[in-house]
């Protein structure tokens, strides 16, 4: 059996320590002496590149693009009552939304949804939206595209976010979109049809909304993975889940062979190893984990702790599916959990 994997463009290069001629690497060789072209990189809560968007529309991003190797980008908005972006379409990126606090209401194609604190919407590439906070104060949402890069949108346009709130600001369509080419984005005005200005990319797709406690429920070793999307829903561009780590609950430590993996702190403290180095991720915290970068996250606390694990391409779901229980109750010895996670996940590229 041919156990070679294919790692991303950016390490498919000969002249690496390592990295045998044909440029690919191998799974045994990996688990032997891992190639960490990158490190991780852990975001506190409140830290990051931040920029007033039209003003007052604070904009926080955790990560860039630049820091997965172009995977995805993720960041936090901050948006006033009664603002968000006029109707626009993408024709590169896949979108989600995770509202943190407050409500936002949503127009994708036919789909109008309006979803609050702990819910969650995908958004296809190709399928004209828009959304507006609907919250009576500043609505808190985490926002990610994947591939990343129209991250660039926002900070060429916006201003240093340091300093409290400017003026609010206007900008025509027609302006917006001199500068949205390079983005892969289009702006337009809303008419009576949802549908006006899609693209053909994504022709026969529609929005995925998970309110909270919604999803694919699998059980191990004390924690709980609930799939909000998985790669069926978003052309196996990434998959979300949300994992709770009950007392004790532990993920094992392991690799990826091709998953770029970013983790946002939803409540509660994160214990993380990362290639031995420990530290501690508190609520409103955000780590990525590079490709092959050994990883063990732990709930040493007494109380519970919930992450957001964003995994990009998609389809790690199907290693949840393959190594954790359907039903809480057949989750029982967390060691021997473990041992199950751990010999399963080699079928997965997750070692």
């Amino acid at each position: 059996m041919n156990n070679a994997i294919s790692p991303p463009n950016s390490i498919r290069n000969a002249a690496l320590p390592g990295v045998p001629d044909d440029g690919v690497v191998h799974a045994d060789q990996l688990a032997k002496d891992p190639l960490v072209i990158r490190i991780a990189k852990v975001v506190p809560d409140g830290e990051g590149t931040a920029v007033w968007w039209m003003g007052d529309d604070r904009i926080t991003f955790q990560v860039l693009s630049q820091d997965t190797d172009g995977a995805y980008a993720f960041w936090v908005d901050e948006p006033e009552p009664q603002e968000g972006p006029p109707k626009h379409v993408h024709s590169r990126e896949e979108e989600g939304f995770y509202v943190l606090s407050g409500e936002a209401t949503f127009q994708a194609g036919h789909v109008r949804a309006a979803i609050g604190p702990g819910s969650f919407i995908a958004l296809p590439v190709g399928v004209p939206h828009k959304w507006v906070n609907t919250s009576k104060e500043r609505a808190k949402l985490i926002t990610f595209t994947a591939p990343g890069g129209n991250e660039g949108f926002f900070l060429a346009l916006g201003e240093p976010g340091e300093g409290p709130a400017k003026p609010k600001k206007t900008m025509a369509v027609t302006e917006i979109n001199k500068h949205t080419p390079r983005f892969g984005a289009t702006y337009m005005e809303t008419t009576d049809n949802p549908m006006d200005g899609a693209l053909i990319i994504g022709a026969g797709r529609s929005p995925t909304i998970m309110m909270p406690g919604e999803g694919d429920a699998r059980y191990s070793a004390n924690c709980v993975y609930t799939i909000k999307a998985s790669g069926a829903v978003t052309a196996n561009t990434y998959t979300l889940t949300e994992i709770e780590l009950r007392k004790g609950g532990v993920m094992p430590s392991h690799r990826h062979a091709a998953f770029e993996e970013g983790i946002y702190v939803l409540e509660g403290i994160l214990a993380a190893e990362l290639e031995g180095s420990r530290v501690t991720i508190e609520a409103g915290g955000f780590l990525n984990v590079p490709w092959g970068t050994k990883h063990e996250f732990k709930n040493l606390d007494s109380s519970n702790l919930r992450i957001l694990s964003l995994s990009v391409p998609g389809g790690i779901e199907d290693y949840y599916r393959a190594a954790c229980h359907v039903t809480a109750h057949e989750s029982g010895d967390a060691a021997t959990d473990v041992e199950r996670m751990i010999e399963i996940g080699k079928r997965f590229g997750v070692f």
